[in-house]
């Protein structure tokens, strides 16, 4: 059985960027850790994440304080050991939000430092730069999941919510519907494969192989 992490700064962003797909494949039987760094604003987290039938963890940083120390590298370091995940999921590597952009720069240098086997970037539309893509996974019967789960999280501000979060869901799904074929989607950035090494190897899903 294949291990999986998705980790992320803050409890929305999991959700945000790669929630279909964490239910795609808790549903194919992946053991899916979910890791929201900051543990604030957390209220419906584990329920959200239980729902898209992942695990839910969190560290005990707060919003806007995650700096890149030996304390995270440590507590991710511990992470990884304990789940040996062969694919992970992070956030993409230009990043408005501060914490957004050290959690992906942490955990794709302990993901290569591990050897980990897939590494994938997800986007959030309110704050990831310039972000292109070359994966791509159907989430349409994942989609009303993935939209209970955000309404889930009671812990963040409901403007917040209504600016950018729930646009987030609601229009970038069903927009990459559009551009690849589907009804909704949630795209990615493929960071190289390290068995077999290749910077072009793509295989997120392989529906013949068991996991």
């Amino acid at each position: 059985m294949k291990s999986v992490l998705v980790a992320a700064a803050h409890v929305d962003d999991p959700i945000i960027g790669a929630g279909g797909v964490i239910g795609l494949l808790s549903d194919l039987g992946y053991r899916t850790h979910v890791l929201s760094v900051c543990g604030d604003r957390s209220e419906g987290y584990e329920e959200a994440i239980a729902n898209l039938g992942g695990t839910p963890l969190k560290f005990d940083y707060s919003y806007g304080s995650v700096e890149k120390s030996d304390r995270l590298v440590g507590m991710l370091q511990k992470l990884f050991k304990s789940i040996s995940p062969d694919i992970v999921f992070t956030h993409w590597s230009d990043e408005i939000l501060i914490d957004h952009q050290i959690v992906s720069e942490t955990v794709i240098e302990i993901a290569r430092r591990q050897d980990v086997s897939e590494l994938y970037l997800f986007e959030i539309p309110a704050s990831s730069v310039n972000f292109h893509f070359d994966v791509s996974v159907d989430i349409t019967q994942f989609y009303s999941k993935k939209v209970n789960a955000i309404k889930m999280l009671r812990g963040i501000d409901s403007t917040v919510f209504k600016r950018e979060i729930w646009p987030s869901i609601a229009y970038t799904s069903g927009f990459r519907g559009i551009q690849v074929g589907c009804q909704y989607a949630e795209v990615f950035k493929f960071y190289g494969s390290r068995k077999p090494l290749s910077p072009y190897h793509k295989t997120l899903i392989s529906w013949s192989d068991e996991v």
